[in-house]
């Protein structure tokens, strides 16, 4: 009888491919571990630039969006870490349904609507990478209150659901190839970032090698999927809500 123990979180990745391992065959393992980017760098965790304070007098209010196609590893890892934080977190759906396709057909049920969670006002906005299925329009310009606007395009039906502009106050995090949305709107005006190398050519914003995870004031950016761990704590370890116990 084959018997795998997996002791903590962090572990996950090597506990799922032993499994797949022992099931079939060392070459099909590391297929699926390329897969995962599971690789072995000498990326440092996290770099950070001009450091700020984050501070706010109440629970911390975060959204994560999500979409057709949206990795799920990083949104059941983002939302389960920063919720074992005590980060109020809503998971808001881009599509008609509240359920999603993940990348690799998992389902996922949102807890909300886009349309509906942007009632609402967030601390942080977390982007995931994934999601095909969705793009940004270019930020109007000229009007007080100007909005970062989110496009979903559902079966050639195109929503445009609409998000607060870049607030002083607000941390916005992406990861993977999602860093290229918060450039398209302006949010990652010089800044350093880190993203998914394929895309990195579409930057043109200031990329950091060598560290999984960058900060840069209220922006955190990631590399990709196998850096989720290490782009997580970086909100758990912020002092930001005064009124925690």
């Amino acid at each position: 009888m084959m018997a795998v123990c997996m002791y903590t979180m962090v572990t996950a990745f090597e506990f799922a491919l032993s499994l797949v391992e022992q099931l079939y065959t060392e070459s099909i393992a590391q297929e699926v571990r390329d897969s995962l980017l599971v690789i072995t760098e000498d990326d440092h965790s996290k770099e950070e630039f001009n450091q700020v304070e984050w501070s706010l007098d109440h629970p911390p209010h975060a959204l994560i969006r999500i979409a057709n196609g949206s990795n799920e590893i990083e949104i059941v890892t983002i939302a389960d870490i920063v919720r074992r934080a005590r980060i109020n977190v809503v998971i808001a759906s881009t599509e008609k349904s509240l359920q999603i396709a993940a990348t690799h057909g998992t389902k996922i049920v949102a807890d909300k609507s886009l349309s509906m969670a942007a009632e609402s006002t967030y601390d942080l906005i977390i982007l995931s990478g994934g999601g095909e299925s969705w793009v940004v329009a270019p930020r109007a310009g000229g009007e007080e209150g100007t909005l970062l606007v989110l496009i979903a395009k559902q079966d050639s039906v195109t929503l445009t659901i609409a998000f607060p502009e870049e607030s002083a106050d607000r941390i916005d995090g992406a990861i993977c190839s999602s860093p290229a949305v918060l450039q398209a709107q302006g949010l990652a005006k010089d800044k350093r970032t880190r993203a998914f190398p394929s895309i990195l050519e579409k930057l043109t914003c200031k990329v950091i090698n060598g560290a999984k995870v960058v900060i840069d004031g209220k922006l955190i950016t990631s590399k990709w999927l196998a850096s989720t761990s290490d782009f997580c704590p970086c909100y758990c370890e912020q002092d930001f809500w005064t009124c925690k116990g």
